[in-house]
């Protein structure tokens, strides 16, 4: 039987399922290189609006420092940092300078002055005076030189106003390094946190601001509960008291778990970093739509490939099935008579052209009315179908082997002379003889044997002259008693092999 696909088709179908392979791989890559961008594009854009953040309010940080270097400069740290101050005039002076310098920066909850001993000589707004600053330049045993700028974040149990706050202070120091005085300004953290408040954001992306510290000190969406404590690290992320002006990095939010993508700043010459999370699911929603689609799309046009391959698969199967079908003997399952004779005429014009031998064996099932009789038809197939087997079993693999009808059979030998056809023949008959072929049921072995003629083929031969020099072969091996070879040329009897 020869195979449903041929080299050609094989070659179609592989070339087709290579190119959609090759599509679905540059699919993947394709894909996987528009994820990379957009996470890329939204690192970019966290970055850009966490410096924006960043640059807004550090404004504030750089306005309250404008306050603090003005009041230092209205002020003279060995006459009017005093407490209590022995001179009214001067300390209602130094109380409306706060007054005046507070209301000029949005967001101010309160300004003060330190004594040397960091005492509150004047507030602006809350009743601190005489108080020490738990600020942590007041315990260093020994400062620096002239001004220097101190921010430092307080929480509520430390906060004299009892309220969490940032406190940016401009202190002075002697050139022994003790404390002269300073000025501090209050930022209270409700208001940044209605300050980051005030950001449009989508839905599970955050903004933050924290110190490099890692302290929250805003965010949103708000998490009071969080705000003034120490921020866990996320995977990936990187320090914050290392970050020069930005970085980005991807990773689980540490409070909620959601993986986003953020850009962080700092604030420029302060110790804040402002943090921008995109949240990742939803920057890649519509990537994912997209890939979707391919993906089910590429599903289909593979499904219909394979779809129209078994189709086609179905229809060459039963082309080839319907082939056999009018090519082979349906008892026997070898070439029929028809199959026989157009292979026959190839063979023979075959071995013309290129001059090559060619040699045919017909054979006859000897007294087979008798096992017919005997034993029944069903019987007698299978005699007829046990001779098949021992024609294919004995044939080579460029022989032909078919049933011309009833219990005549005949072999096409290419290739071989008339004395190699006995030599065939012979052995064929001997296995004949030799074989066992149950009867009805199983409940007795028949035995038969073949008569066989042989023939060659002549100049200027066509099939059936070849077929019919065999056919008188065998009538001889008939006439000779019957399981026997008989060889023929030319229309002579050459050899009875019994």
């Amino acid at each position: 039987m020869r195979s449903v696909l041929s080299p050609r088709l094989l070659g179609i179908y592989g070339a087709v399922f290579l190119f959609l392979a090759a599509l679905g791989g540059w699919l993947v890559v394709d894909f996987l290189h528009e994820r990379d961008r957009l996470l890329h594009d939204t690192a970019r854009l966290a970055i850009h609006k966490s410096r924006f953040m960043s640059r807004a309010f550090g404004d504030t940080f750089l306005a309250t420092d404008y306050v603090l270097r003005d009041v230092i400069g209205h002020i003279d740290f060995k006459t009017d940092l005093n407490y209590p101050d022995a001179d009214p005039a001067r300390a209602r002076r130094l109380d409306a300078l706060l007054k005046e310098k507070v209301a000029t920066v949005p967001g101010l909850a309160d300004l003060g002055l330190l004594t040397s001993d960091c005492k509150f000589a004047v507030v602006a707004r809350h009743p601190l005076h005489g108080r020490k600053s738990n600020q942590s330049f007041c315990s260093e045993p020994k400062l620096p030189s002239g001004q220097s700028l101190r921010i430092q974040y307080m929480p509520t149990e430390k906060s004299a106003s009892r309220r969490p706050v940032v406190l940016i202070s401009r202190i002075v120091g002697s050139a022994e390094g003790r404390l002269l005085g300073g000025a501090m300004a209050v930022l209270d953290l409700e208001q940044a946190q209605n300050w980051i408040a005030t950001f449009e954001t989508d839905t599970h992306d955050v903004l933050a601001i924290v110190d490099t510290e890692s302290t929250l000190l805003a965010r949103t969406p708000p998490l009071p509960d969080a705000i003034g404590k120490h921020a866990p690290p996320s995977p990936g992320q990187p320090d914050f008291g290392q970050i020069e002006a930005g970085a980005t990095f991807s990773g689980p939010s540490p409070y909620d778990g959601r993986e986003r993508v953020f850009g962080l700043s700092r604030f420029d010459h302060f110790p804040f970093v402002a943090i921008v999370g995109f949240d990742k699911t939803r920057v890649l929603l519509g990537w994912q739509h997209r890939a979707w689609q391919f993906a089910i799309g590429f599903v289909f046009l593979l499904t219909l490939a394979l779809l129209a391959l078994h189709a086609h698969l179905t229809a060459l199967r039963q082309r080839e099935d319907m082939r056999r079908l009018a090519i082979t003997d349906a008892l026997t399952g070898i070439a029929n008579r028809r199959h026989l004779m157009e292979t026959g005429q190839r063979e023979v014009d075959r071995a013309r052209r290129h001059k090559r031998e060619l040699a045919l064996l017909m054979l006859d099932i000897d007294r087979f009315k008798a096992i017919n009789d005997t034993w029944g038809h069903p019987t007698g197939d299978r005699v007829i179908g046990k001779l098949a087997d021992t024609l294919l079993a004995l044939a080579r693999a460029h022989d032909t082997c078919g049933r011309l009808g009833g219990e005549e059979f005949a072999v096409l030998l290419p290739e071989t002379d008339l004395a190699g056809a006995q030599v065939i023949a012979e052995r064929l008959r001997a296995a004949v003889e030799e074989t066992q072929t149950a009867a009805v049921d199983g409940d007795a072995a028949i035995r038969f044997t073949v008569s066989i003629g042989a023939a060659s083929l002549a100049a200027d031969d066509a099939f059936e002259s070849l077929l019919q020099r065999g056919d008188k072969a065998l009538y001889q091996a008939k006439e000779g008693g019957r399981n026997r070879v008989v060889a023929m040329e030319d229309g002579r009897k050459v050899r009875d092999a019994r």
